[in-house]
């Protein structure tokens, strides 16, 4: 019994799906990827992008457009100036109670631990001062017995406090 559409039955369908092969189904995806335009070309990464080119020129006005007015006189280059100098800061003003203990400004202390047998350690802000007050900081410290030694540390930026500086002072013995 030959098999022809009339007598199949119901469960015997004709195949009318085609399987291509591995390397057909990759040639119509590429196939179909070029054509649908899908596929992108690699660019430079910093390539300028032009605007895409107009074949045809814009449709004509209906209304009159005037020329443009010539310029009455030629434009005169104008030659750069010179850079101005950068202003000078202002001078720093420093407001703010003296400390009773050290001279310096409130501000400027940070801290104040010891004493005169065994000498004193003072964290102040030198920003927030007079260089003169921190100067006579050790002497106004110490008083009458006098100043055995006096040193200070310079603000460094990895310090765990910055801008902020330590003086040592030791007394004579009294």
């Amino acid at each position: 019994m030959s098999k022809t559409p009339s007598n199949m039955g119901a469960s015997m369908k004709p195949n009318l799906i085609v399987r291509p092969t591995r390397g057909r189904m990759a040639l119509t995806l590429l196939a179909a990827l070029a054509l649908s335009a899908c596929a992108v070309a690699p660019m430079a990464t910093n390539a300028p992008v032009a605007p895409p080119v107009t074949s045809a020129p814009p449709p004509a006005s209906p209304y009159r457009t005037l020329p443009a007015p010539a310029p009455t006189r030629p434009a005169v280059p104008v030659a750069p100036t010179t850079p101005v100098a950068p202003a000078t800061p202002p001078a720093p003003t420093y407001s703010g109670g003296f400390d009773g203990r050290t001279g310096l400004r409130q501000s400027a202390m940070v801290g104040l631990s010891g004493d005169a047998a065994s000498g004193y350690t003072m964290m102040y802000r030198p920003a927030r001062t007079e260089p003169a007050t921190v100067d006579a900081a050790a002497g106004k410290l110490c008083g009458d017995a006098g100043v055995a030694s006096s040193r200070s540390n310079s603000a460094g930026s990895g310090s765990a406090m910055p801008g902020v500086q330590i003086m040592i002072v030791k007394c004579n013995a009294a």
